[in-house]
């Protein structure tokens, strides 16, 4: 294959891809869960562990060497592509599929942990005394308007897109994909904006401050109108590529959702790095009281 800028470009993404998703991320994620048992020992902060550390043990032992296998994989894959590819969507295409493995492959160890976690957090008893806070928070409180115009915009855009493709090319790809995914974003928007933001906005445990609250309740807003802003913008761009509207090589849709992706990676690693370092930890103490916000 041909070594030209564009292709330097994609084995460059495709190698960051294997970095940050098979070694870098996962490894932060499990180091979460080791220093979170190590600095807060379950026997003085019974309150933040739901789980035992055995159950956490007994996932890692398969999470670890899933993700070496799938990375030593990776390698491979990219070391023939670049070898025998001979297009740039030779090159796009095995780093799409090895993507598609690094995500769905861990979570089904990731995923149901999490939910165990959220599990057990919710059949512990609430905390005594509690303190409730009656203020009704307002959308604006967690995002700017800006945010809140553009999530609302860009993806009614993508829905008015794929109502008019459906009508004038109903054989466009991805119409119903993209238009139904528009609509039940849409309707979270709308729910929130409507006054109905704890639906989203739910605190991840009993025991939690107000101030963690309250940047939860930031992160699960912002995630919904950035990301929902970021989606649209994409869910557009890719109806209009399919249409015939835009043209340029599939292989860059690739390349810019491996980048997204990565980003969104490294951005869950370092928001739970940060939780560690400025989380209310003295609320999970045995003996201490927590305050519960509504």
């Amino acid at each position: 294959m041909t070594l030209d800028y564009e292709t330097l470009l994609i084995a460059a993404v495709f190698a960051s891809q294997i970095v940050v998703l098979s070694f870098y991320t996962p490894m932060r994620w499990q180091q979460y869960h080791v220093d979170l048992f190590k600095r807060y020992p379950r026997e003085e902060y019974p309150w933040l562990h739901p789980l035992p550390r055995e159950e956490f043990d007994r996932k890692f032992a398969i999470f670890r060497p899933m993700h070496l296998i799938i990375g030593a994989a990776a390698i491979l894959t990219f070391l023939g592509a670049l070898s025998y590819a001979d297009s740039l969507r030779g090159l796009a295409g095995p780093m799409a599929m090895c993507l598609l493995v690094q995500w769905m492959l861990p979570l089904y160890i990731a995923l149901p942990l999490e939910v165990r976690i959220r599990q057990g957090y919710s059949s512990m008893p609430p905390p005594s005394p509690r303190s409730v806070e009656l203020r009704k928070w307002r959308v604006t409180d967690f995002v700017s308007p800006l945010w809140i115009g553009l999530g609302i915009g860009l993806q009614a855009l993508t829905l008015a897109s794929a109502v008019a493709l459906y009508l004038y090319r109903p054989g466009t790809l991805g119409i119903f994909v993209n238009g139904i995914g528009s609509v039940g974003i849409l309707l979270a928007m709308c729910h929130v904006l409507f006054g109905y933001g704890y639906v989203i906005a739910t605190r991840a445990d009993p025991f939690m401050s107000q101030a963690d609250t309250f940047r939860v309740r930031q992160r699960n807003h912002r995630g919904l109108f950035v990301g929902g802003a970021a989606f649209g913008a994409w869910g557009t761009f890719t109806l209009l590529h399919n249409a015939g509207f835009l043209q340029f090589d599939v292989a860059y849709w690739f390349v810019i959702f491996s980048v997204i992706s990565q980003l969104y990676g490294l951005a869950l690693v370092s928001s739970q790095d940060r939780d560690l370092n400025t989380r209310d930890f003295s609320v999970y103490r045995a003996g201490g009281s927590a305050q519960a916000a509504r």
